[in-house]
């Protein structure tokens, strides 16, 4: 909606912080990272909003604000973008409880995005010499093979693969596999992921191999630690990001690329993989759960088609 269709909105300040400390109520569900950032960015707002004496919930006021960040507060652009996606979710909570009929700040893009990924892709060719490089014989071989083929053909993200258990792998009627993750900030699996055929292989064989004729325990991290010390335990970030990177050295696809070529590489291969098999940028948002469409485009960008996806039949009937 234009801003011609807005109406400013006139709240006191007590009704703002009583708004506010609903907002962090209905954050409860979030995870606790999440709702501190959000607890900490709307402060600001909050501190002033009584300053500017003008703020009636149009874009305009929000555009306002965010110069202030800018300009006053001097913050750089990550934060200014984290400022206003709180804020934009504060909107978003007023107008689910009805203060509100439209978000003056869901057009305020935050900080500047960036224009591509910072860390590089693997070549279909790279893939193949990492995958085949992996020795599956042992289990935690057939761990590691699991966890980069859920990564790049599921596009799961390191964060997603620490937090699956093996009760999340389920079988659909259709005969397909998903398995439910924990995106970002959230507390719940609610989004479930179809497994393709590379992954749901490598998934059985090491499943297999780690509980040969013991049953299943659902509970049980997919991707346990294998070390003597913690062996059971779920793994932490640093313990899957040496795994991942053990093989993206021994394969040799490193080639000098440390710090550039890293576990989110595969995430990231992923998304490009998916361009080249011929994936609407639709498809790509819903199969990564992106929610910010920029952020999928990049992958049309890096195969010289974001030109070609802005006019798109799927994408020309209605404004991102």
């Amino acid at each position: 909606m234009g801003e011609e269709s807005q109406k400013p909105i006139k709240i006191t300040m007590k009704e703002l912080v009583a708004h506010f400390e609903g907002f962090l109520v209905e954050c409860e569900r979030k995870q606790k990272q999440t709702r501190e950032t959000y607890q900490r960015a709307l402060r600001e707002f909050i501190k002033w909003f009584p300053v500017d004496k003008r703020f009636r919930f149009t874009t305009r006021d929000v555009e306002r604000y965010k110069r202030y960040l800018v300009e006053k507060k001097g913050l750089k652009s990550v934060s200014v973008g984290t400022y206003m996606t709180a804020l934009r979710r504060f909107c978003q909570y007023l107008i689910d409880i009805g203060v509100l009929k439209v978000n003056p700040s869901k057009t305020v893009i935050g900080g500047r995005r960036p224009s591509q990924h910072s860390r590089e892709f693997l070549t279909s060719q790279e893939v193949g010499q990492l995958l085949e490089s992996i020795d599956r014989s042992t289990t935690q071989g057939a761990r590691d093979f699991a966890i980069i083929n859920v990564m790049l053909y599921c596009a799961l993200s390191e964060h997603e693969c620490l937090h699956a258990d093996v009760g999340d792998l389920q079988h659909r009627s259709d005969g397909s596999q998903v398995i439910y993750v924990m995106g970002k900030g959230k507390n719940s699996k609610d989004q479930a992921v179809v497994i393709p055929k590379e992954a749901r292989k490598a998934l059985d064989h090491y499943l297999e191999k780690r509980y040969r004729e013991e049953e299943h325990n659902k509970a049980a991290p997919l991707f346990p630690s294998l070390s003597n010390r913690t062996n059971g335990s779920r793994m932490t970030s640093r313990g899957m990001r040496e795994a991942v990177n053990k093989w993206l050295k021994a394969s040799g696809v490193k080639r000098g690329r440390d710090r550039r070529l890293t576990p989110f590489s595969l995430r990231h291969t992923a998304g490009v993989m998916m361009v080249d098999n011929g994936a609407t940028i639709e498809e790509v948002m819903q199969r990564m759960r992106i929610e910010w469409r920029p952020t999928a485009q990049i992958y049309f960008k890096l195969r010289g088609l974001l030109g070609t996806v802005a006019q798109s039949p799927t994408t020309s009937k209605k404004k991102s």
